[in-house]
């Protein structure tokens, strides 16, 4: 008899256990989201402490911003042409003989400054210079390199996070800038030389169609801002959490990547709702 009363209550228990385990997991997660969240704003917070010392890591802030300009202006700018390209083929094929070319045109160029240029450079960025912060600060982080800049008296964080934060944040609206200007060009060529579409005086018309500085100015210098600072400030924060030696420098890295792209989609929507 008691043997079956066991057999009876054993699923009971199972279950009790399976959602036991389940909300012990939940709680977890919770906890390390939190947690998460707690040292990000940490971060965030130490790193405009450090910016007042700049000129101290002037050295370093230097030369990430040689490295996030230089080296990432022959991607940015493969990427702008091709937007401008395939943003102006997908707006002539849509058309229709109904709406003038010169208004095409101007939704052409708004959407390209505003949305497509800044959120597709933004997010191959992500990927490269997110990665490359990570990989660089978890590097250091698994050989001890900063535990030395502490016994040496200098912050990681000023160190490390302020100069690459800076950089990322003078450099993507500049690039931002330069990819748009490429992107309206390869627009004019393949619609006004290569193939006349539309007349130069008529693509002229469309972009100065009901034109505001402000959508410019948003779409080339607030947003590409705004998302160059969390893409460094999320790579910093991966690297900085790296653990587990080579294999924990990749985890790092494809954190970082996602986070950000992630971060800088949800920005995207909020900056346009609050600002636009």
């Amino acid at each position: 008899m008691n043997f079956s009363r066991l057999l009876l209550h054993l699923p009971l228990k199972t279950m009790n256990m399976k959602h036991t385990k389940y909300i012990i997991r939940l709680g977890e997660t919770g906890i390390a989201f939190f947690t998460s969240v707690f040292d990000m704003t940490s971060l965030v917070l130490e790193t405009l402490r450090a910016l007042p010392r700049i000129w101290f890591y002037r050295r370093q802030f230097i030369e990430h911003l040689y490295s996030f300009s230089v080296n990432t202006l022959p991607i940015a700018a493969i990427i702008a042409i091709f937007v401008g390209l395939g943003s102006t083929v997908q707006g002539s094929y849509q058309a229709s003989g109904i709406v003038p070319r010169y208004f095409t045109v101007n939704v052409i160029f708004k959407s390209t400054i505003l949305e497509l240029s800044p959120i597709i450079l933004s997010l191959v960025l992500a990927g490269k210079i997110g990665a490359s912060i990570a990989a660089e600060i978890g590097s250091m982080k698994i050989t001890e390199q900063i535990d030395a800049l502490e016994t040496l008296s200098l912050e990681p964080v000023a160190f490390l996070v302020m100069p690459r934060v800076l950089a990322v944040f003078i450099m993507l609206p500049v690039i931002t800038i330069f990819a748009n200007f490429l992107a309206m060009m390869s627009s004019f060529f393949v619609s006004s030389v290569l193939t006349s579409w539309i007349p130069a005086s008529e693509f002229i018309s469309g972009m100065k169609l009901n034109f505001k500085i402000f959508e410019v100015f948003f779409g080339s210098m607030i947003k590409p801002a705004v998302f160059g600072v969390f893409i460094a400030l999320t790579g910093s924060y991966f690297g900085l959490k790296t653990t587990g030696g080579a294999r924990g420098v990749g985890l790092a890295s494809t954190n970082a990547v996602v986070v950000s792209a992630i971060v800088v989609v949800i920005l995207d929507y909020y900056l346009g709702e609050l600002l636009l």
